[in-house]
Formats: C-alpha cells, sequence, structure tokens
C-alpha cells in the first residue's frame, strides 16, 4: 500500500519519518515486555524487539515516509547499512558525551536526536533515492 497524497509535500517527510520511527520504536518495546512476561532473558527479549522495529522502520519509511518505488532488493540492503551506520554513530557520539561528562541520560537524548537527523538525511538522499535507481529492474 502506498500513499500517493504524501508524495506531493517535500516537507511533510520529516514529520513522516519521525512518526513512522516512533510506532517503530513502539513496536520494539511491545515485542520486549512481552516476551519478558512470557519468561524470556530481557537481553534476548529486547534484541528481538529491535529486530521487530527495524522491519517495522523500514516499512515505514519505504512506504509511508518517503513514498518510495525502489523494490526491497536495492532499498533494504541500502536501509540496512544505514542502520549500521546510524548504530555505529550512535555509540561514538554517546561514549564521547560521556568521555566529555555528561551523565546517560543527556548523552543520550542528545546523541539520539543527532542520530535521528542524520538518518533523516541518509535516508533522503541514499536509501530511498530513486533519481539513479530507475533504470534498476
Amino acid at each position: 500500500m502506498r500513499f500517493p497524497l504524501f508524495r506531493s509535500t517535500r516537507w511533510g517527510r520529516l514529520p513522516r519519518f519521525l512518526l513512522a520511527g516512533g510506532v517503530a520504536t513502539l513496536f520494539h518495546w511491545l515485542t520486549m515486555l512481552v516476551l519478558i512476561g512470557w519468561g524470556l532473558n530481557a537481553v534476548f527479549a529486547t534484541a528481538t524487539g529491535a529486530a521487530v522495529g527495524l522491519l517495522a522502520n523500514y516499512f515505514g519509511q519505504h512506504r509511508y515516509a518517503f513514498c518510495s518505488d525502489l523494490p526491497h532488493r536495492v532499498a533494504l540492503p541500502r536501509y540496512l547499512t544505514g542502520a549500521a551506520l546510524g548504530w555505529v554513530l550512535n555509540l561514538a557520539g554517546f561514549s564521547l558525551l560521556l568521555i566529555a561528562g555528561l551523565s546517560v541520560a543527556p548523552s543520550q537524548i542528545i546523541t539520539t536526536a543527532l542520530i535521528a537527523f542524520a538518518n533523516y538525511l541518509f535516508a533522503q538522499r541514499f536509501v530511498f533515492h530513486e533519481e539513479q535507481t530507475i533504470n534498476v529492474q
């Protein structure tokens, strides 16, 4: 299901990007809570929840935020590359802020905001960018 109405406004992408990410985060947390409720290990539960959230975010970004026509065989590897890059940047930024003397909560809040913005730019300019891949079959 595509959302062609959303294609008309470029400024609408950022709020849709944030909404899709928020919904994906809820999928992550809900999966984690259900699995913990079933008695599974918390580390396994959050890892599984993160995988569910990752897939939910991919589909939300592909279909809703960017209304992409890219085939999944093109967009998904790009998305996974962006997710891995975001993970590394999150770890580096968070660690640097801790070393600089900030406490855990402010370090993660600042890092999350910066990484969300970086992920948006990466998704817009690389992951779901369609001009250079029009002839991909």
